[in-house]
């Protein structure tokens, strides 16, 4: 996931009284507590206090890891993803849209969000299909799989704790699983013109996920 998620708020002793951990200006944030889920705004990193590199933790992890990639696997492709990104990242990882719900909301809004991190510079982007969190239903499972198959990063996931929503948990025979092949189906034959669309993100810039204001 690749940021500094913690949770107690700062450490197991509390954070120091100071600027960086208690600032003249607290925004409202969550708790409003500059450390709340994560750790105290003076722990040292290597690239400087947390309070200045919290939103570079992701960042620099990516980097870090698709250079150990490369150099356990020198010229092949590597496969890299990360929940915490930064103005940057897209050349070092892909992105996925984080703790989504099982709800027609999160299906809907999916779409802009990949929208936006195109032009964010994040070609490769995907949303966990069917739902992170809470219960999918075989509609709504089912539709989300029709569209996910043809996102950039194309992933059924969710949290533990809830039901299990692959294809085949809904029996071999389901609706869902014959419209999941159906789609998956029309993925893989799309794959030259997805890698076609990620070769010009690479080398020129574009867009794989495209706005209709690209066209």
């Amino acid at each position: 996931m690749n940021e500094v998620s913690n949770f107690i708020k700062g450490s197991k002793k509390g954070c120091a009284q100071n600027d960086l951990n208690y600032p003249p200006f607290t925004p409202n944030i969550l708790e409003k507590l500059m450390f709340s889920k994560t750790v105290c705004m003076d722990a040292v990193q290597k690239w400087g206090k947390h309070y200045d590199v919290h939103n570079l933790y992701g960042y620099s992890m990516a980097i870090s890891t698709r250079k150990a990639i490369e150099v356990l696997f020198p010229g092949k492709r590597s496969f890299l993803i990360s929940r915490s990104t930064f103005v940057g990242s897209g050349k070092h990882t892909g992105h996925w849209l984080g703790d989504n719900a099982a709800t027609w909301e999160h299906l809907k809004w999916a779409i802009p969000g990949m929208l936006e991190f195109n032009l964010f510079g994040f070609p490769y982007i995907g949303a966990d299909i069917c739902g992170f969190f809470d219960n999918t239903t075989e509609e709504l499972c089912r539709r989300w799989m029709q569209v996910g198959a043809f996102y950039p990063f194309s992933r059924n996931h969710n949290a533990e704790g809830f039901m299990s929503q692959d294809p085949a948990a809904f029996g071999p025979d389901s609706v869902l699983v014959n419209t999941s092949k159906h789609y998956l189906n029309i993925r893989y034959t799309l794959l030259p013109y997805l890698y076609t669309l990620f070769y010009k993100a690479h080398t020129q810039g574009g867009t794989v996920v495209r706005p209709v204001l690209h066209e």
